[in-house]
């Protein structure tokens, strides 16, 4: 029964139909009716049809509940062992209809809050990644890495330890031309008349 009041809260009273359909009843017996619709409610749509049961809802001893309960009973449709309301029933009907649908409508928007925070939090990790020591050194190697490869073509040849640019035709034959001038100073410090004339032998060099 408290599951029942869990479930339904409230429950729907159309006041002028009420107070229309029971015109013929006493107080007692009205207080008596809206008890029983209410137990009814909490349970689902129906009551055990028992005199002893139905006394206890209506909090009236047996005795007097057998005394005012052959028209009360008219209010209600017999099932069986038990007893029902055609208006009662419709509204529980009703109000498990909204129920149902706003459970459905808790679960689409719960889904989509799972799913906004799932990604949310992957977007942070991704960022939290990218941003770490390690990450930002692993980046670093690999764009030092890139740039080198790029550098280091294919069809370029890396130079080897100590290699230095060669000279110019112009640095030779100016190199060899001083050779030749100290050659000739020595044969002329010697006394060799002929001496110098060994530059003018070459032609095809000058000094720049």
């Amino acid at each position: 029964m408290v599951r029942g009041m869990s479930e339904r809260p409230f429950m729907q009273l159309y006041v002028s139909d009420f107070v229309g359909d029971t015109l013929q009843l006493s107080t007692e017996q009205i207080g008596a009716y809206m008890l029983l619709l209410m137990a009814m409610w909490n349970a689902g749509g129906s009551l055990p049809e028992d005199d002893a049961r139905l006394a206890r809802v209506a909090r009236l001893p047996l005795k007097r509940w057998r005394a005012i309960s052959a028209e009360l009973l008219a209010f209600f449709e017999r099932e069986g062992d038990e007893i029902g309301h055609k208006r009662l029933t419709k509204e529980l009907r009703k109000a498990r209809l909204k129920s149902e649908a706003r459970a459905a409508a808790g679960a689409r928007g719960g889904a989509a809050t799972a799913f906004k925070t799932k990604a949310h939090t992957q977007a942070n990790a991704d960022v939290l990644t990218r941003h770490s020591p390690e990450s930002r050194n692993q980046m670093e190697k690999a764009s030092a890495f890139s740039a080198r490869e790029g550098r280091e073509r294919p069809g370029r040849l890396k130079k080897p330890p100590g290699w230095t640019r060669p000279k110019t035709h112009g640095d030779a034959a100016n190199a060899i031309i001083e050779e030749i001038r100290g050659y000739d100073h020595g044969r002329t410090a010697a006394g060799n008349e002929g001496a110098g004339g060994n530059v003018l032998l070459l032609p095809a060099i000058r000094p720049d």
